[in-house]
Order: C-alpha cells, then sequence, then structure tokens
C-alpha cells in the first residue's frame, strides 16, 4: 500500500470512529424512556447503523428533545416497549425527508408522555413507514376540517392545498382530484386513516373523503405540540 492509500485509509477509520461514537451518543436519547437495558438500545444501533443513518438519528434526537420541551417537559413518563422503541427509532434514524422524520418525533414524544391518550401501538409505525411525503401532507389537510361539527364529506379535489366540508355543494359537479392526489387518497384508505366511498360498478371515487376511526387515533399519535 503506498503512502497516500495509507493515509486514506486512516482518515476513513478516523471517520468511523467518529460516526460510532456520534450514533453511540445519539441512541442515549430516548434510552430512559424505554423498558430495556441501556446496552442493549444502545448496541443495537452501534452495530448496524452507518454514517448517513447516524446523522438522521442525532436530528431525530434533537427533534425529539423539542417535542419533549413542547409537553412541558413531560414530567410524567412511561416506558416504551422495546420493540416499539427499537423499530421507531431504527425507521424515523433512515427517514431523509425532515417534514416525515418530524412525525417520526412527535409519534415518539406522545407515545412517552403518560399523561396523553396515545398508546405506543406498532400500527402507528407501519403507517408512518407507507407515507409518502405527499401522503403526510394530504393527510394533513384532511384532518385540519373539522368534520364533526360540519358533519359532511371532505372535498378533495383542491389538495393538496386545501381540504373543505361539503356545505352547500352540488357533489355531482365536483371536479376531480389529480391522478396523483388519487393515488396518495387511495394509499391513505389502504391504511385505513380515511375512508372514501364507491360508485355502483364498484369503481373508487375520489371526490370525497371521510375521517376514519383509525385515522383519528393516529392522527392524535403524531399530533403537534405547542410551546
Amino acid at each position: 500500500m503506498d503512502e497516500e492509500s495509507a493515509k486514506a485509509v486512516q482518515e476513513v477509520a478516523k471517520t468511523t470512529g467518529k460516526v460510532v461514537d456520534v450514533v453511540h451518543d445519539a441512541g442515549e436519547f430516548l434510552a430512559p424512556h424505554v423498558d430495556g437495558i441501556l446496552a442493549q438500545v444502545v448496541g443495537m444501533f452501534t452495530d448496524h447503523l452507518k454514517y448517513v443513518r447516524g446523522v438522521r438519528l442525532v436530528r431525530l434526537g434533537q427533534r425529539f428533545q423539542q417535542e419533549l420541551l413542547a409537553h412541558g417537559g413531560v414530567a410524567a413518563v412511561r416506558k416504551l416497549p422495546l420493540n416499539f422503541a427499537i423499530d421507531a427509532l431504527e425507521q424515523g434514524a433512515m427517514e431523509q425527508d425532515d417534514d416525515l422524520q418530524d412525525i417520526w418525533a412527535r409519534l415518539l414524544a406522545n407515545a412517552v408522555d403518560a399523561t396523553s391518550a396515545v398508546q405506543p401501538r406498532r400500527a402507528y409505525i407501519s403507517i408512518i413507514k407507507d407515507l409518502s411525503p405527499l401522503d403526510a401532507l394530504i393527510l394533513e389537510q384532511i384532518y385540519a376540517v373539522d368534520q364533526e361539527r360540519h358533519q359532511k364529506a371532505i372535498v378533495t379535489h383542491e389538495l393538496p392545498s386545501r381540504a373543505y366540508p361539503a356545505i352547500d355543494i352540488d357533489l355531482k359537479t365536483l371536479p376531480k382530484p389529480s391522478e396523483e392526489v388519487q393515488v396518495a387518497l387511495a394509499n391513505l384508505e389502504r391504511l385505513g386513516v380515511i375512508s372514501y366511498g364507491a360508485s355502483w360498478g364498484g369503481g373508487e371515487v375520489f371526490d370525497v373523503v371521510n375521517h376514519s376511526t383509525a385515522g383519528k387515533a393516529f392522527m392524535m399519535a403524531i399530533r403537534r405540540r405547542h410551546v
């Protein structure tokens, strides 16, 4: 090996060592809230998280801490089941989109808060894993509509810009949402977080949608808090 190659190998080794330290430190941020041994929690990440996920894990930890502050510091905490915490941390660390990673941070913070009604259900992890950034934006717009108050279906053709209740509207005259939005709505319906109707022939009708029981619970689990 020539001198230049040797130097390159040394630099890689130095960088790898620093990354392991970062991942180790970052893995500790949730350890006090996990029902498991700290060494087990941190070790699982040190063993298999690589550089990119290490960096993203650091950001996830920072956002988690910010969410806890928005909860008032969370005086009463609950221990998370190890399988829930590990899955959420691993998936959150792999997420490259900041908005989606913020959802992971909010899920963790809400689940840790013992004063909230949010339970650490692994179903929530499965839902977030299957959301695209557009799916998440559309879901947020749909649930921004107070459907319980209006008692009306939610109009979709202006998504992802906005959704609104079908008040004094002839549903037969509504334009259809874009094809991209229809695909997102189909995925959200598949995940059970919204519901929509079907035509007499069995075709999907995307013009209006409704909140679902599972969707309400999920949105509660990832709700934003304000400082």
